[in-house]
């Protein structure tokens, strides 16, 4: 069971010290909200009145040049374990958990550092469990999605303590089976290598019209989101046949 803090300024930043310290890997920071959270592209995000964030530190054994992957890996752990409760959700490009209407319950985010025990990274998962007043979950994003709750998903929302353990768990065996994933050699194709095909398969948006915005909301590309690749770039095609590769620290994708 993990303890539940009512509030805290970022839990991923207490994981963090934590892991300094030497902490064993698995252990988590959870806290009902989050005054100074953060997000991709460095942004803020403040946690809505009623959710969940969690931070589990890592120890992965992977080459430092691989770690770039974890946040998406991360994010598909949170996706087992809402799935094991029965919601009905996915991970979108490159690391948010939206419903089948491709509105965004939460979503993770990675930290790296080094302390006593050595690297460490720090994967922190945040979950709505009621939709958030505003665009509190938006984290400064030019195209914010629609915010759902996992209440809006699931007849019973487990206690946020069963539920942040239920995390932190599913994390950390995702990350395990990424790890034997790269040791049999699979990060020959990049950090995602272990996870491509299954993601490939599931990723919303994946063969439909798209367009892709950058962070200060100006349209990049328009076209069908063709695929992914092993270092997290995807693929627009757009009307006129030209193949665009996007980075994550270059867009977001949303649909047409």
């Amino acid at each position: 069971m993990v303890d539940v803090v009512g509030t805290c300024a970022s839990v991923l930043d207490e994981a963090a010290s934590l892991a300094r310290e030497g902490v064993p890997a698995g252990t988590c920071v959870a806290a009902r909200e989050q005054t100074a959270g953060r997000a991709r592209l460095g942004r803020v995000w403040e946690s809505p009145a009623e959710g969940l964030a969690v931070a589990v530190v890592l120890r992965p054994k992977a080459p430092m040049g691989l770690l770039s992957g974890l946040s998406s890996v991360a994010g598909l752990g949170a996706v087992d374990a809402l799935r094991a409760l029965g919601a009905p959700v996915s991970l979108a490009w490159p690391d948010d958990v939206v419903d089948a209407c491709g509105r965004k319950l939460g979503g993770a985010v990675c930290s790296a550092g080094y302390g006593e025990g050595g690297v460490f990274v720090v994967a922190g998962v945040y979950v709505n469990v009621l939709p958030p007043d505003g665009d509190l979950a938006t984290a400064g994003s030019p195209a914010p999605r629609e915010a759902a709750g996992l209440a809006s998903l699931l007849d019973t929302v487990p206690g946020l303590e069963t539920l942040a353990a239920a995390i932190g768990d599913a994390v950390v065996s995702r990350v395990r089976a990424w790890e034997d994933g790269i040791a049999a050699g699979q990060g020959t194709a990049g950090p995602l290598g272990p996870v491509l095909s299954e993601w490939f398969d599931e990723m919303p948006l994946m063969g439909r019209e798209v367009r892709v915005l950058l962070p200060d909301g100006r349209v990049a590309a328009e076209g069908m989101l063709a695929g992914i690749d092993g270092w997290g770039r995807v693929t627009v095609r757009t009307d006129d046949g030209r193949e665009l590769e996007f980075s994550s620290e270059q867009g977001s994708v949303r649909p047409r």
